[in-house]
């Protein structure tokens, strides 16, 4: 009878383990392909950008803080114009707001072909994403409730002989980190990178200290859609050899509002 409850527990245990991913670096693979189309979806929308920015000295004392508030806006063909509406809590002066203005009304008057070069720079720039797949040795560590739903909860190492064909992803053999990936829609809600050691980019333009951090995180609006919520950085970094920064970013976004026909067109 022992033996008979021993296996009964025993089967038990090994039905309720929940069933992961058999290949992490696909999903993964499958999770940038998702993340890269609703980034796109994203730039459709209008919504409101906060960013604070603490500055600190070479001893870790706070030297500033500034804060900008900005208005979002889609200009069709997936181009935005981040219009300034705030600093330090307050409102810009008149003279600043009439030129935020006169720029608006500039990139609304682009042609669809120079508003397309401008995303198609924008993507460029984030080309570097799509190495993270093969980057990285991918272990998933388990699951995670989150307001979003479930999560697979997935470790990040670097992985040996990776080499880099875009620029920004020569820091990838320097980090490492966990990803949170939605079960149902395969999306990123929160990433979490550690720098491991020092990461140059060119020898005279800048240098990220080890354990810099960055945190990115996204949310899922009640249409479906996925969007970014948060970036939040802590860094000492040195830029020209010359010039120590270190640096504390928190940008939040909110009051997601879908441009209409006109606006997703233009």
């Amino acid at each position: 009878m022992r033996c008979f409850l021993l296996s009964l527990i025993t089967a038990g245990a090994l039905f309720a383990q929940p069933k992961f991913p058999a290949n992490p670096r696909e999903l993964v693979r499958r999770s940038i392909r998702n993340g890269e189309r609703t980034w796109r979806e994203s730039r459709g929308y209008y919504c409101v950008k906060r960013d604070m920015d603490r500055q600190f000295d070479s001893s870790g004392h706070p030297r500033s803080t500034d804060i900008d508030v900005y208005d979002i806006i889609p200009l069709g063909h997936g181009a935005s114009y981040q219009e300034l509406i705030e600093h330090d809590n307050e409102p810009i002066p008149p003279d600043q707001k009439y030129k935020e203005e006169n720029e608006l009304r500039r990139l609304q008057a682009e042609t669809p072909a120079q508003k397309e070069r401008r995303f198609q720079k924008l993507e460029s720039d984030r080309s570097y994403l799509k190495e993270v797949a093969d980057a990285f040795d991918f272990r998933i560590k388990g699951e995670e409730n989150l307001p979003t739903g479930r999560a697979w909860v997935v470790e990040a190492t670097p992985r040996p002989g990776y080499q880099a064909k875009s620029r920004y992803a020569h820091m990838f053999p320097y980090m490492r980190g966990t990803l949170w990936i939605d079960e149902k829609d395969v999306q990123w809600v929160k990433a979490d990178a550690v720098a491991m050691n020092t990461v140059a980019f060119g020898f005279f333009i800048a240098r990220l200290a080890k354990g810099s951090h960055i945190v990115i995180e996204q949310m899922k609006l009640p249409d479906g859609s996925w969007v970014p919520k948060r970036i939040e950085a802590k860094a000492s970094a040195r830029v020209f050899l010359f010039f120590n920064h270190n640096f504390e970013e928190d940008i939040t976004y909110s009051d997601y509002r879908k441009a209409g026909p006109l606006a997703a067109s233009k």
